[in-house]
């Protein structure tokens, strides 16, 4: 029982608990205690890190989460999660001015996030949650763009960027992986997309450079962010860092005597179904224009 001293210092919070668990216990009535976005945000990570998935998806999933904090405060009731909550959330990323492929990604893992909680119960409203049409052809960077792009870095720059140009690694593979004393750099399963151990045979010139970036201290981020600045300061503001993968395979493949076997190793696919689908879909009239150096032995 309260004393009148302690019921007058007891905040309106407070009050309509107490209240509510009082005629709660009066009438039989079981009380779900309130969970708030943050916690299951934090619930879904960690099943998501004992399933064993990539630390790249993880990370993933905790940005997204970041976008929607923004709409929706950690400390919210989950069950308040709403259709316009999502409708908030996919404006926001659009004012962001993401890429579609971006935006996309935050929206599926969002979608995930959502559909667990709706099998867990936690959610029980069905929301429509989806993505924008996209382009699936895979944008490159011809060679006069590239010439013009890379001029606007600085030259220890312009290594990395030719580092990640001649191995088709994802932008964070380089820094997941491991050297070893044969040249090779092992990119772990848990690390790759493909949840595959992924061997990037090195030369030695490439060894020089990927142990000058380790030791740069530049972060992956800020290095895609300087690939960024020169695309825009070139006058390309299309491309982006994920399009150098893009320009190794096509040019790779129509390289005279390009291995495609090898070509879809070292890209990480599933299959060569998937690299031939992905980059055998250009004219070779085309390629011919946009990477003259392979007709000239300039490469």
């Amino acid at each position: 029982m309260l004393s009148q001293q302690q019921i007058s210092e007891l905040s309106r919070e407070d009050m309509n608990r107490l209240f509510s668990e009082y005629f709660s216990s009066q009438l039989g009535i079981t009380t779900i205690p309130k969970k708030t976005l943050g916690e299951t945000e934090d619930e879904f990570l960690r099943r998501k890190i004992n399933q064993g998935l990539a630390k790249d998806t993880i990370e993933g999933y905790s940005l997204s989460f970041k976008y929607l904090n923004m709409v929706m405060s950690i400390d919210s009731d989950i069950s308040e999660f709403r259709q316009e909550t999502i409708e908030s959330f996919i404006e926001l990323l659009v004012d962001r001015n993401l890429r579609k492929s971006g935006i996309n990604r935050r929206i599926r893992e969002i979608r995930s996030f959502v559909n667990d909680c709706g099998r867990l119960g936690i959610i029980s409203q069905i929301l429509d949650i989806r993505q924008f049409r996209i382009s699936l052809d895979p944008v490159y960077i011809n060679e006069l763009k590239m010439s013009a792009i890379l001029a606007m870095m600085k030259p220890e720059n312009r290594d990395f960027i030719q580092l990640y140009l001649s191995s088709g690694a994802r932008l964070r593979e380089i820094y997941h992986g491991e050297l070893q004393s044969d040249n090779y750099l092992i990119i772990d399963s848990s690390l790759s997309k493909s949840r595959k151990t992924r061997e990037l045979e090195l030369s030695g010139e490439e060894v020089v450079i990927y142990k000058r970036l380790m030791a740069s201290g530049l972060s992956a981020e800020r290095l895609s962010r300087l690939f960024k600045i020169a695309c825009v300061k070139a006058g390309y503001p299309e491309h982006h860092f994920h399009h150098l993968r893009h320009t190794m395979a096509v040019r790779e493949i129509n390289r005279s005597g390009g291995d495609l076997y090898e070509i879809s190793k070292r890209l990480g696919h599933s299959s060569v179904k998937v690299t031939e689908s992905a980059y055998l879909r250009f004219s070779k009239r085309r390629i011919r224009n946009d990477f003259q150096s392979l007709w000239t032995n300039k490469l």
